[in-house]
Parts: structure tokens; sequence; C-alpha cells
């Protein structure tokens, strides 16, 4: 679903960066590289960011957070 018409971004597309560590909406902006312009998407966009995180989405997104121990040598 479209949360910013203006920006032309999704829920989706603010789960992503949420994932990616986002807490704020400006924050979420930023990372989607633009910039609030109506502000009609304000309440959703809080509302997509205190959604439960599901922790398989969390640690697939990110490398870094994937357990990886080298076979010792």
């Amino acid at each position: 679903m479209y949360v910013c018409i203006c920006n032309a971004f999704t829920c989706r597309d603010v789960r992503k960066v949420r994932d990616q560590g986002v807490s704020r909406s400006g924050q979420v902006y930023k990372k989607l590289g633009c910039k609030m312009q109506c502000g009609k998407c304000l309440e959703t966009i809080d509302s997509v960011l205190k959604e439960p995180v599901d922790a398989d989405s969390v640690n697939n997104s990110n490398p870094e957070n994937l357990n990886f121990f080298p076979a010792n040598l």
C-alpha cells in the first residue's frame, strides 16, 4: 500500500528501512532519498515503524546480522 503519494513510497519501503535500523519518520525520508512534502503520511509512517519486527526479516536483511563462525584452522 502506498504510504506517501508525494514521494511514491509504500509500507514495504518503510518496513525495509525500519529493518535497517531507521526508527523515526524523518530518517525514513532521508534513507529513501526524499523529503517530506504535505505531511499527510506521517501518521501512517509512524504506525508502520511501530509494528512488531519479524526477527527473520531483520536477520536476513543485513549480512552483518548473520551468525557466521569460520571453521577453526
